[in-house]
């Protein structure tokens, strides 16, 4: 059985992250290590959100647990501080494993306050760089290329050709319900041609997870050397499976369920 080592948040409300990761891996029968760079929380009255950083002494042991595994692959999440970042650059440079795909998780459907956040030009040319894939939403992808906002396909063209740039073999950017259109746009570049997947929306609120579910989708397929642009399209229906299926955690949030059967929908 292939490995992956998922780097990020852990989401105590179960939804997505580190949890996300986990439980998408093991759909794809791939078993899932972790390293856990943060705790998110929210507020048990509101969607609110808070976010503690994993001490670096805790996160670089974690990493260092997983050099004694044989990766097949990387998938990087949320990264909080720069003493945990510059700790990440470093194991990178000394791991073996396979592809690394790099999720930057920076604008997620809540707002996550903080200071200690990695400057953008560093996490570009540090992390970025060495990344196989990645899978920027819109509101990411716009903050990675110093643009006001991607708000239609042409705006998400120019800013994956700009990302391209940076030594990236595969841009993938994700629109979610963000788009007027009602349809769920992605957009794959490899540096020579575009190729969208696209969906109708599905109209629900709880799709918590969605974004984490589909990135790691998408590493579960290409760590089996699946060609890119099937392990998107496929990835891409495995999330509307789980959106399709999402469940209500409680008034405020729900989340995608991957799961096969035995659920609560909240349809």
């Amino acid at each position: 059985m292939k490995k992956i080592l998922s780097i990020g948040g852990s989401d105590t409300s179960g939804g997505g992250g580190i949890q996300a990761d986990i439980k998408t891996f093991e759909r794809y029968n791939k078993f899932n290590i972790v390293a856990i760079e943060n705790i998110v929380t929210m507020s048990p009255n509101t969607w609110g959100v808070k976010q503690y950083p994993t001490p670096n002494q805790v996160f670089s042991a974690q990493l260092q647990t997983s050099l004694a595994v044989d990766l097949a692959g990387i998938k990087i999440g949320m990264i909080s501080n720069m003493d945990n970042f510059n700790t990440l650059i470093d194991y990178l440079e000394t791991a073996n494993f396979g592809m690394l795909l790099v999720d930057p998780v920076m604008v997620t459907k809540v707002a996550i306050n903080n200071d200690q956040m990695v400057n953008l030009e560093t996490y570009k040319k540090q992390l970025l760089s060495k990344a196989d894939i990645i899978t920027p939403n819109v509101l990411e992808a716009a903050m990675l290329t110093n643009v006001p906002a991607i708000t239609n396909i042409s705006e998400m063209k120019i800013a994956a050709k700009k990302l391209y740039s940076g030594g990236i073999k595969y841009v993938v950017i994700k629109s979610g319900n963000r788009f007027a259109d009602h349809v769920a746009t992605d957009l794959l570049y490899d540096g020579a041609k575009f190729e969208l997947f696209q969906r109708e929306t599905i109209d629900t609120n709880f799709n918590h997870g969605a974004g984490c579910t589909f990135s790691a989708a998408i590493l579960a397929n290409l760590v089996e050397n699946k060609p890119i642009i099937e392990a998107v399209q496929e990835a891409k229906e495995f999330t509307f499976q789980t959106i399709d299926r999402s469940i209500k955690l409680n008034k405020f949030v729900g989340h995608v369920w991957q799961g096969d059967n035995n659920y609560e929908t909240t349809q």
